[in-house]
């Protein structure tokens, strides 16, 4: 009963403590995606969790190492996602920088727009393949500033802002030094992608250190739990599920901390909007 007053007030305390930041933080207003809840991995992350705390709360005995551990490992798919974000994003820019190259160099060849854009679609690279395709076909039947917007709001990338408002201001204004304009971008993506690189290197270090701590932060644990429970007595009680919740919290929210940091920031799109254009 003692347990499960302490781990009561416990949650209490954390909820309290969370509250408290997210108010001094405030609410970062910025436009969203219409709100979609991807079903099967809320349901994945919450079974995980569930699973975590159940079994650890079991061995243990303590509620809130239980909910603590659970906590954690509904995060860590979002930390693995996070990184397969930014993965993509580096890959983008690299599809898009050397897009811009087979744009210059297809163009020098004295092709016009339509057909340099038919062409580089037929070897468009792996993360803009379809989008590319699409563009072809789409400028085949509508007018090729139409097609290219489109083509904008289905990448969603700032750097293909760019490359499509250069071919949109060639194509309606007849610009005399678009494979100049179109060597600038790819050379500015590249230069992009290996910032990116750079950073992931370093990141790379990072998570490395903190992997090391946190296994033998657990490894510890999970020996005194098997080799040395009385050392761990005081745990039992109320007070002693109460610092266990806020150990359990800071490890949490270092965690979230962690995701939040190396969640990938958007660029500013030059093309924003244009959806509004397409439809009307």
């Amino acid at each position: 009963m003692n347990a499960v007053f302490g781990a009561t007030i416990a949650v209490i305390m954390c909820l309290g403590v969370w509250i408290a930041v997210a108010g001094l933080r405030g609410v970062v207003d910025r436009e969203r995606d219409p709100f979609v809840i991807d079903t099967s991995a809320v349901l994945g992350r919450f079974g995980l969790a569930v699973i975590v705390a159940i079994g650890v709360w079991a061995g243990t005995g303590w509620p809130m190492a239980g909910l603590s551990a659970g906590a954690i490992a509904a995060m860590i798919p979002l930390l693995i996602e996070t990184r397969r974000e930014r993965n993509e994003q580096l890959d983008m820019a690299n599809a898009l920088a050397s897009w811009a190259e087979m744009l210059r160099d297809t163009i020098a060849s004295h092709a016009g727009l339509n057909q340099a854009v038919a062409m580089t679609a037929a070897v468009a690279p792996l993360p803009i393949q379809y989008e590319l395709r699409q563009l072809a076909v789409d400028a085949e039947r509508m007018p090729l500033a139409a097609a290219l917007r489109r083509f904008a709001t289905a990448v969603d990338d700032s750097v293909a802002d760019l490359i499509v408002a250069a071919l949109i201001i060639a194509d309606q204004h007849q610009a005399q030094n678009l494979s100049g304009l179109l060597s600038d971008i790819a050379r500015s993506s590249r230069q992009q992608s290996s910032m990116r690189l750079r950073i992931e290197t370093g990141r790379a270090r990072t998570y490395a250190s903190v992997r090391s701590i946190v296994i033998i932060t657990l490894g510890l644990a999970i020996g005194l739990v098997v080799f040395s429970p009385d050392y761990l007595t005081p745990y039992d009680g109320v007070g002693g599920q109460i610092v266990l919740a806020i150990i359990g919290a800071l490890f949490v929210g270092a965690v979230f901390a962690l995701i939040s940091m190396s969640r990938p920031v958007p660029q500013p799109r030059l093309l924003a909007g244009v959806e509004d254009s397409i439809t009307s």
